[in-house]
């Protein structure tokens, strides 16, 4: 009943520009550098934007983007391509891909299932566009090299992709975890996952590779995928 409720109090939409993206990218730079600026990059203007806005307010309180292989392609290519090698995972991974990314819920609404609204919107919008596959970075926040090792370890485990879907760190770009983690305490390590790779997992994806530095964010990104043909069916029926 609680979350019946809260849908009353929200409304989510996708969108490509116009005032609602301004306020989904001042959000993003409140949650992600806690200043009064924008977030925004070259990538914007060829996504769709999911926000979810309080009616009441007209706030954008959550947000996510999307961009379609077919639009990439078209454009200037995926944002996960400023930091990975996507070539197996373009050409082993056939037919329509999903890139989610820019995920964030302003810290005022996170009591509420915002994160739910947003994700119910991207399995409408993957079905709308037929994609098979949904990938993106996910980040680590506040890296270091013992911790970013033990968080690899724990993938390479327990849910790291198949070779032929690999993603590869360009040059330069690899963060440098410590390479002589081998035995790890797995139900630890789990409990430094953030909340958002967290259902990643839960959902089925695979950790694709090793981490590369996002100095600008100062964090660790793992690509990640999920085929939207294996899902955890019952966990997302859960979550939606």
């Amino acid at each position: 009943m609680k979350n019946s409720l809260n849908v009353h109090k929200f409304k989510t939409i996708i969108i490509q520009g116009g005032q609602y993206l301004e306020k989904a990218q001042f959000l993003r730079r409140k949650v992600f550098f806690k200043d009064a600026k924008k977030d925004e990059d070259e990538f914007d203007k060829f996504c769709r934007h999911i926000v979810v806005i309080n009616r009441k307010t007209s706030e954008v309180v959550g947000t996510y983007r999307l961009l379609l292989r077919s639009v990439a392609e078209k454009a200037i290519g995926f944002y996960s391509e400023t930091e990975f090698d996507m070539k197996d995972i373009k050409k082993n991974c056939k037919g329509e891909l999903l890139e989610i990314g820019r995920a964030c819920v302003d810290e005022a609404y996170r009591k509420y299932p915002i994160i739910n609204f947003v994700w119910k919107a991207i399995f409408s919008y993957a079905k709308a566009n037929k994609v098979k596959y949904i990938l993106g970075c996910a980040s680590v926040d506040h890296p270091q090299p013992q911790k970013v090792a033990e968080v690899f370890r724990f993938f390479q485990n327990k849910c790291f992709s198949s070779p032929a879907i690999r993603a590869y760190p360009l040059k330069g770009k690899s963060y440098p975890y410590a390479k002589n983690v081998k035995d790890i305490d797995e139900r630890r390590v789990a409990t430094l996952l953030p909340s958002l790779i967290k259902i990643y997992l839960k959902m089925g994806a695979h950790v694709c590779g090793e981490p590369v530095w996002d100095k600008v964010f100062n964090t660790a990104d793992f690509f990640m995928i999920l085929n939207t043909q294996k899902m955890n069916v019952s966990y997302i029926n859960k979550l939606l």
